[in-house]
């Protein structure tokens, strides 16, 4: 690791400091502005930007003598963290619904604990349904969903309908069905299954993909404003895990009336990146806003494209078959795909036309080469492409990808979350072994991300790189040793590189002069402690544009006074 003696001699900016200058120091500042570890001693921040880098000396030469001078204690500071993707606004929405997960999230472990959380849920009285998040069938005892009948046993005349962790399936009562309109004859819709009972024709409750999709807009507030309240909640979450610029990662129409309400009222403490959904049509106004420079705490980044499921639901679509297919498939299910091939060509060159940046989920390593094969024939070879989550890329593909400028942003939480499952069930010991595969990545010149997919997991970006560094599985298992990287590489997915991939790395992901003053504390340094304890650090203060959203630095200060 650099020091801070490599780092002495500054260019120093001619303008004047204002009387707000707050200098940082007394801690290990990780800049993370190079390709290797540096530490700094000091920097200085002047309305809101980094003004001097380096020696205590020599930042306090840049801030003058009356600058406020600010003692880490020891802690450590990090350009603030970049959500690489999620769903911000889905974030503070389902904070408030009956928390299904299985621990460490929550404690729904079997089917009667599930049904036990929902009678005890006490709704909105303005809501009149019963909506649960979180539920995982990989994690129960039962290892499969609840059923209809099941979701029954809680409600007869109350609708519920309750998400599954993942957020590509679900499971409705029989009331709930009854209410949006699935009977037997309902057909299935393309990229998406109605689950059967034994008749073949008689909904079970559960649905997948776009027949899931297809009724959570009826759970959207009446209007945009309603919506704000959630939108809000969600940042106050975002910042407490010190992160500074959030992603909305598939808006909709009213999604977007919201986000718009919420920059012009100036109500968010952080940045937002949306992306607006490809599969929608949408205003000439919205779409003129597409890549372009932000007024305000948020920006349209770029068009998302969904192009399979989720490997721990078993609706990615892979090239192989799934070990242990879901039930009512045969030994040939492989997933699929959400989309028709006209409709990806379509969509793909409309995205290439107008020269925008393009994130396409795809988990599957069929849904990679479907991406893959649609960048080459399309136009967009050379445009940064995202590939979101990409977990279950092919070595073959990872090259292709770089002679393409594709990039993953991997949901590296899986190797923790769901690591057994996969290696047990849904994809098979090889393809868990590689899957996120971030040293193969970085090895071949690609910049990967990591991210949450939050509210899938929760916004804990120090378990997000713990997981990147480690690759535990909840038995302890190592998935893919060979797949882990240093804690330096883990820190750039959610600081420079997240900001690189979406052309942002000019103003955020490091410590630089001239950069926002976007900030993060922590109560350890992650590139020091015991790469097993990575998980414990705390976020001591997140610091937006030199404005502390979370935590009380001045408060800190008095702590280590006293």
């Amino acid at each position: 690791m650099k020091s801070f003696a490599f780092l002495a001699a500054v260019t120093l900016f001619a303008t004047a400091v204002s009387a707000e200058v707050t200098v940082y120091k007394g801690g290990p500042i990780v800049t993370m502005a190079g390709d290797e570890a540096e530490t700094v001693e000091a920097i200085a921040v002047d309305d809101g930007k980094i003004i001097a880098v380096g020696t205590e000396a020599v930042v306090n030469k840049r801030a003058g003598k009356k600058a406020r001078q600010f003692d880490l204690g020891g802690r450590t500071m990090l350009p603030g963290f970049i959500d690489a993707h999620g769903h911000i606004s889905a974030v503070g929405s389902t904070a408030g619904l009956a928390n299904l997960s299985p621990p460490p999230v929550g404690g729904v472990s079997s089917i009667a604990e599930l049904q036990e959380t929902l009678k005890n849920y006490q709704r909105p009285e303005a809501i009149p349904i019963i909506i649960g998040w979180g539920y995982d069938d990989s994690l129960m005892a039962e290892r499969r969903h609840p059923t209809r009948q099941e979701l029954d046993a809680v409600s007869t005349t109350m609708p519920i309908m309750i998400s599954h962790a993942s957020g590509h399936l679900g499971v409705m009562n029989s009331a709930m069905l009854k209410m949006v309109g699935i009977t037997a004859d309902t057909p299935n819709p393309v990229g998406g299954v109605i689950r059967r009972e034994e008749d073949g024709k008689t909904p079970n409750g559960i649905l997948e993909e776009t027949a899931w999709f297809s009724n959570l807009a009826m759970l959207a507030p009446k209007s945009p404003e309603a919506s704000l309240p959630g939108l809000m909640a969600g940042a106050k979450i975002y910042a407490a895990s010190g992160i500074t610029t959030a992603q909305d990662g598939r808006v909709m129409p009213e999604g977007w009336a919201t986000l718009a309400i919420a920059n012009e009222q100036n109500k968010l403490p952080i940045d937002i990146v949306a992306l607006i959904a490809g599969e929608t049509e949408w205003p000439a106004e919205v779409l003129a806003k597409v890549g372009k420079p932000s007024k305000g705490r948020i920006r349209i980044g770029g068009i998302k494209l969904v192009l399979d499921g989720s490997p721990q639901g078993r609706t990615a679509w892979l090239r192989e078959p799934v070990p242990v297919p879901p039930e009512g498939q045969g030994a040939d299910y492989h997933g699929y795909g959400l989309m028709s091939p006209e409709t990806l060509t379509a969509k793909l060159k409309w995205v290439a036309d107008n020269d925008w940046q393009l994130f396409a989920h795809v988990n599957g390593d069929a849904a990679a080469q479907a991406l893959i094969d649609g960048v080459r024939a399309n136009g967009l070879s050379g445009k940064r492409t995202i590939a979101i989550h990409n977990q279950v890329v092919g070595a073959d593909q990872l090259p292709e990808m770089k002679k393409l400028d594709i990039h993953p942003s991997f949901f590296a939480n899986h190797t923790f979350f769901w690591g057994d499952w996969h290696r047990e069930v849904s994809i098979g010991q090889k393809r868990a072994d590689f899957i996120s595969p971030q040293a193969s990545a970085w090895a071949i010149g690609l910049r990967p991300t990591a991210h949450n997919d939050s509210p899938v997991v929760p916004t804990d970006m120090m378990r997000l790189v713990w997981s990147s560094v480690n690759r535990r599985t909840r038995s302890g298992d190592i998935l893919g040793p060979l797949e882990r990287i240093t804690p330096y590489r883990a820190l750039q997915q959610v600081t420079i590189n997240a900001a690189w991939q979406i052309h942002e790395d000019e103003s955020k992901g490091s410590i630089a002069i001239g950069k926002r003053a976007d900030l993060v504390i922590l109560d350890s340094n992650p590139l020091t402690v015991d790469p097993a304890e990575i998980d414990k650090i705390k976020v001591v203060a997140t610091i937006k544009d030199g404005v502390a959203i979370h935590g009380d630095p001045s408060g800190l200060k008095k702590e280590l006074a006293e």
